[in-house]
């Protein structure tokens, strides 16, 4: 079992196939209306404040993400009240939402990587290559810049090809949920999928090209 506390009210635990025969429980059966789900909940919780001292109380008012790990197992993000939709409607005080893909993360060194990136992965498009991902994120540090995607092909393709402009930062979703709480998202709101036509997306150098997706033009700006 694997534990990182993001926050005092996120943590995040990472449970291997062993993990999960010791608690008698598998993914596909996670559901809070369930007695046995409840019962690994409060195991797992319990084990948390030991390791890290955040206190989550799974009477509280709390959100559960769980994502499949593709070697076995799964990931769970638990949130405390606060910022969640379910919450601030009032329809919920527990609630576990299943998350089926998971996100890899890729570090580019500047934004020439990143635009050299994109305009390779458009021209792949265009010849008439199957996409990557299916979903993108994009975050920003200062002069780093990290790409979160949920991959629509093997990893190990998506590795190959963007392995030649980034690093790999990870195949599960731990650097993702750092680079979200940590890092500054760029084009927040929206992903390169659902941009339609040409977007002006800032990027914090003067340069243009076109990324990830046929059609959509990122303009770059000035600091």
């Amino acid at each position: 079992m694997r534990i990182e506390a993001i926050t005092g009210r996120k943590v995040i635990v990472e449970l291997s196939p062993e993990d999960m025969d010791r608690l008698d429980i598998t993914y596909e059966a996670l559901d809070y209306a369930s007695v046995d789900t409840r019962r690994v909940i409060w195991i797992i919780l319990d084990r948390v404040r030991e390791c890290t001292g955040c206190d989550i109380d799974p009477s509280g008012q709390l959100l559960i993400d769980a994502m499949p790990r593709p070697a076995g197992g799964c990931i769970l993000f638990f949130t405390m009240r606060g910022g969640c939709a379910e919450f601030a409607l009032g329809t919920a005080e527990r609630v576990l939402r299943k998350q089926e893909q998971l996100l890899a993360a890729f570090e580019f060194a500047g934004v020439d990587a990143l635009l050299d990136c994109a305009s390779a992965y458009a021209r792949r498009l265009h010849s008439g290559s199957d996409q990557l991902f299916s979903a993108s994120e994009l975050y920003c540090d200062g002069a780093r810049y990290r790409l979160l995607l949920c991959p629509a092909q093997a990893l190990s393709s998506v590795k190959q090809f963007f392995g030649e402009y980034a690093a790999f930062c990870g195949e599960d979703s731990f650097a993702a949920e750092r680079t979200r709480e940590h890092w500054q998202r760029v084009g927040e709101g929206a992903s390169f999928e659902s941009m339609g036509g040409t977007a002006d997306y800032p990027l914090p150098k003067r340069r243009a090209a076109t990324c990830f997706t046929p059609g959509n033009v990122y303009a770059t700006v000035d600091n």
